[in-house]
Formats: structure tokens, C-alpha cells, sequence
């Protein structure tokens, strides 16, 4: 990974760049891909496709050096494409793709756009993992589009996601969680306090079944607007899943893996799905959001039980 002596520095297009826009993309879709015949036109006349069709171009700038790029393309008064991102391999591992994301959504709102989409490959796993982080979820993809596509994304710009901020409460929890657990021995995690409580080992299995219920109602939820659920016997649970008889450090990786997860399905629903009502065990229905929401204060709380103060 090359040195980065100065920061990182967002230029707008002209014509004495073009160079730069065909030279970045070209590396990783040859390196991955092969080159089409659109994209040899695209890249080699971006004006032409992108600028003279109200698009933009940015440009990434580093050490005195054009290190990334990426374009807005209009599609309608409302939607635009974020295409042809490519970053300078000597540059990768700076956040520089984050960067120009960032700006390209930034000149989408400005410009009054409610949405932006974009294509790509299952391949470029990287990437994907980026999007998803920065709020695109992925939709169907029609036919037609370039041969590498097998993926579509969309991220709805006039969208307030309350539940991104519960998803990364949610893995910044484990990531602080695991290495305290972690340090509990395995025979106090196995000890049970009094007859009528559970170990520490069924506790963090206690939020395994959690994790495993809410997940399936989080899904479930997005598709019906009221969804009657029943819930799950606890005790029951716990003593079913023989948590008590688990190794420790096994018990928490499963469950710093199953939340993991579950921040990937909390931050992919739609937020008008938020809404939604679920009721639970007959219960009077309350909305998805306050399930979400509750989901992060249970699993602090019984954290706590653990002697994890968050």
C-alpha cells in the first residue's frame, strides 16, 4: 500500500482528465472482466455519454496523483446511475472509494435526486460490502445491461434510516462485547449463581435464541403489514439448545456471528417497512421499529448481567 503524504483532494471533470477516467477503470475491468465495446466508448469519450447528457465526473486526488474516479449519469428527473468508480490499486486501503461515494451522492442531492443506482458484480466483493455500509440495498436486476452485471443496487436519498445508527450500535456492541466475554474463564461462565438463574453460558445462548427469533421476524415483518407472531418459551429455549453444556469461546463467537449478521438484515430493510406492525403472542401490535429498537436495549441488558458494562 503506497504512502499517503497529503490528504485526499475531490476534482470535477475536464477534458485533460479523460486520460485518468479510462486508465482507472480500465485496470479493474480488465482485471476482473473483460473490456466491452460500450465501455471502450464510454471511457473513451465521457463527455460525449456522461457530461453532455448533465452527468458529472469526479476525480480522487492524491500525492499529486489522479488515484480514483467515479460518475453520475442521469437516467430521469429523479434517478441517476453512479457508474465507472475505479481507485488506483497503489491506493486501495485509504477509504478513497468512501470518498468519492460519498461526493457523488452528496452532487445527486444537490441536484435534487431522490434516487441513485448502480450496477455491478458479485465478484467485486469489496465494493459491495462498501455500498451496503453507505445505505444501497440490493434490488432485481434487469437483462441488458453489461455481461459482468449480475447485481443491482438502489439507495433512496430522501429515506430517514433510523435503523442504520441500531445496526451499528449493534456491531460496535460485539466488537466491544467479544474480548470482555472472552476473558471470563470457562468454569465461571459455566457457574450458575443460584438454582434459579441462568450461567453466564445460558445467558449468551438465551441471546442466541433471540437473535434467531428476531431475525425471522425482521424478515418476515417487511412482507406483511400486520404479521401475528408467536413468541418463544425462553427457559424452554435455553434448556432445548443445551447452551449450559456449550464451550464458552464457541458460544461467543456464534454469537458475535449471528449478530453480525443480523446488523446486515436490520440495515437492508426498506424504511417504509418500519411501520409495519407486528404483534407478538397476541399482544396489542407495535411497529417494526420499536422491535428493532427494543432488540439492542435486550441484549445490553442481559450483557449486563454478564458483568459487561457497555
Amino acid at each position: 500500500m503506497a504512502p499517503l503524504n497529503n490528504d485526499v483532494t475531490l476534482l470535477t471533470y475536464e477534458p485533460a482528465l479523460q486520460p485518468h477516467f479510462e486508465r482507472l477503470n480500465k485496470w479493474w475491468i480488465e482485471r476482473y472482466f473483460t473490456v466491452e465495446p460500450v465501455d471502450e466508448d464510454v471511457l473513451g469519450h465521457p463527455d460525449k455519454h456522461i457530461i453532455e447528457k448533465g452527468g458529472e465526473i469526479i476525480f480522487a486526488k492524491a500525492d499529486d496523483k489522479i488515484v480514483g474516479t467515479v460518475a453520475l449519469k442521469p437516467i430521469d428527473s429523479t434517478t441517476a446511475e453512479m457508474t465507472k468508480m475505479g481507485v488506483d490499486e497503489a491506493y486501495h486501503g485509504y477509504k478513497i472509494g468512501r470518498k468519492l461515494v460519498e461526493a457523488i451522492l452528496n452532487l445527486a442531492r444537490s441536484k435534487g435526486l431522490t434516487r441513485v443506482v448502480l450496477y455491478s458484480s458479485t465478484k467485486l466483493v469489496t465494493a459491495l460490502a462498501m455500498y451496503e455500509k453507505l445505505g444501497f440495498r440490493e434490488i432485481p436486476v434487469e437483462a441488458g445491461r453489461y455481461k459482468r452485471s449480475d447485481i443491482k443496487m438502489e439507495i433512496l436519498l430522501t429515506e430517514e434510516n433510523p435503523h442504520y445508527e441500531i445496526a451499528n450500535s449493534l456491531l460496535h456492541t460485539i466488537n466491544l462485547a467479544v474480548p470482555l466475554l472472552c476473558d471470563i474463564p470457562e468454569i465461571e461462565a459455566a457457574e450458575r449463581l443460584s438454582r434459579y438463574k441462568w450461567s453466564p453460558k445460558e445467558i449468551i445462548g438465551h441471546l442466541i435464541d433471540s437473535a434467531i427469533n428476531n431475525n425471522v421476524r425482521f424478515i418476515r415483518s417487511q412482507q406483511i403489514s400486520l404479521l401475528e407472531i408467536p413468541g418463544y418459551t425462553q427457559e424452554f429455549w435455553v434448556k432445548g439448545q443445551a447452551w449450559q453444556f456449550s464451550s464458552w469461546q464457541e458460544l461467543i463467537q456464534l454469537w458475535a456471528g449471528m449478530n453480525r449478521h443480523l446488523a446486515l438484515t436490520i440495515r437492508a430493510i426498506p424504511a417504509g417497512a418500519l411501520n409495519n406492525l407486528i404483534s407478538i403472542n397476541e399482544k396489542e401490535p407495535v411497529t417494526m421499529q420499536y422491535v428493532v429498537t427494543d432488540y439492542l436495549h435486550h441484549l445490553k441488558h442481559h450483557l449486563s448481567q454478564v458483568k459487561i458494562i457497555l
